[in-house]
């Protein structure tokens, strides 16, 4: 798969990073487009842009961080 970045939309393939060189203001703008979307991630650097969409194994570990905290939490309060 290609990566495909055009004003109307962007699609990266999983394992994907992209430097775009830009200013703060393209950032901000790009941010409102893009909304409350998690993939692409976002990131500013001083005269870049980052576009990144993680691999899926990083997902899967995030969720067994947070089912381990759900666990936790649980257990504070219930046996308190």
């Amino acid at each position: 798969m290609f990566a495909i970045i055009t004003p109307e939309q962007i699609h990266l393939p999983p394992g994907t990073l992209v430097k775009l060189p830009e200013i703060w203001q393209a950032y901000q703008a790009l941010v409102q487009q893009l909304g409350y979307r998690q993939i692409p991630r976002i990131k500013y650097r001083p005269g870049e842009i980052l576009l990144m969409s993680p691999l899926p194994v990083h997902g899967k570990q995030a969720n067994i961080i947070a089912d381990i905290v759900k666990v936790l939490l649980d257990y504070l309060f219930l046996y308190r």
